[in-house]
């Protein structure tokens, strides 16, 4: 009997973490929060969406136990979790975003977000603004 039920929790967590993992948009933040923490006014910038809709997708990657929370001031940062429900979670997460390493969409997500890093872009109005101007980023950086 023990033993169902830590399958059931294991097929659970499974569960919970394939869904949420299965939307292009939450895969897209999980990408740009490898390099590092960002707040929800960053990661609209990066993704282009509202504000609404980034927390949204948030708290669905945070109730898979796949996101850190952290309160900064005014701000809540968030970032990967390091910390898995079982090492079958780690191997997937980890195996889901390698595979996504080559996506010329998200390298470029990562690249915005590691700019409004550097640049502690952290305005709903600067993050849009950068989001914006996505394509002159994308000459200076053919350029270079």
């Amino acid at each position: 009997m023990l033993l169902e039920t830590k399958n059931m929790s294991t097929l659970s967590q499974m569960e919970q973490l394939f869904k949420a993992m299965a939307d292009r948009n939450r895969l897209r933040i999980l990408a740009a929060l490898q390099g590092g923490p960002l707040c929800v006014c960053q990661l609209m910038g990066v993704l282009g969406l509202s504000q609404s809709t980034v927390s949204k997708h948030l708290a669905i990657l945070k109730e898979a136990g796949l996101l850190l929370e952290e309160q900064r001031g005014k701000r809540t940062y968030y970032s990967l979790s390091e910390e898995f429900a079982s090492p079958s979670v780690r191997g997937v997460v980890n195996a889901v975003l390698n595979g996504l390493k080559d996506s010329p969409e998200l390298a470029e997500d990562q690249r915005l977000a590691e700019f409004m890093r550097e640049f502690r872009i952290e305005t709903v109005e600067a993050a849009l603004n950068v989001r914006k101007k996505r394509s002159l980023l994308r000459v200076l950086q053919a350029d270079s």
